[in-house]
């Protein structure tokens, strides 16, 4: 090759991230061998060119092939939402599995650990959430359980937890600084409350186990933690 050129750079393989129709959802495979950039790369390449596959009114999106930090599943996320109009209500990772169902008759509302049962705009759910679940919402959120390290919430009214906050937790999603996080025991991984971010480092939440019953909040644009 001649002095003073350069090999062009090579062209993301699109089979990178294969976008797959699946019951209740879309499953997204990811090539485990790429680098994270190039899958976003190519997946935002994608979702924006085939927009109508991602149409729908609430879906669940697995992400299959390669394990995700929580901060690459949230920046996957992300690029989907905002790129569609989809509107992910619940997100599946590999080797777990929290599927969106219908509310159950009353008579049978135990027989089915991740079913919300709906009460106008409030979602409520028994169960304690496990590392690489997450549950989305257009509303508010009640978990009558505990949000172990690795799950998430993410709501667009207000998050009460009826057990303990390990994991990450997002109220006000759509900018609403009006809304609050309520918990037992509140010592999450990182809170947001509409665009305002709190990490909690792990040496703090180690020292704060027993924490008791909790509200974070915004005032002056910073989030603020009151014991109950």
């Amino acid at each position: 090759m001649p002095k003073g050129k350069h090999r062009p750079s090579a062209t993301p393989n699109p089979q990178c991230v294969v976008l797959k129709g699946q019951r209740g959802g879309i499953a997204v495979v990811l090539d485990p061998k790429v680098s994270f950039d190039t899958i976003k790369q190519v997946l935002r390449d994608k979702v924006s060119g085939a927009k109508r596959f991602f149409e729908g009114a609430n879906a669940t999106v697995t992400f299959k092939g390669r394990k995700l930090t929580e901060a690459q599943e949230q920046e996957l996320l992300d690029i989907i939402m905002s790129e569609t109009t989809l509107d992910v209500a619940f997100v599946e990772s590999e080797g777990f599995t929290l599927q969106p169902q219908k509310p159950p008759p009353a008579a049978a509302s135990h027989s089915s650990t991740f079913a919300p049962v709906m009460e106008g705009e409030t979602a409520f759910y028994n169960v304690n959430l496990r590392s690489g679940q997450q549950v989305r919402y257009k509303g508010s959120v009640v978990i009558v359980g505990d949000v172990n390290p690795g799950s998430q919430i993410v709501a667009d009214g207000n998050v009460v937890v009826l057990g303990a906050i390990k994991g990450m937790v997002h109220a006000g999603a759509i900018g609403d600084d009006t809304c609050y996080i309520s918990a037992l025991s509140l010592t999450p991984t990182q809170m947001r409350i509409a665009n305002t971010i709190t990490y909690i480092p792990p040496e703090e939440a180690a020292n704060n186990k027993d924490s008791g019953p909790a509200r974070a909040y915004i005032k002056d644009g910073q989030v603020f933690v009151e014991q109950l």
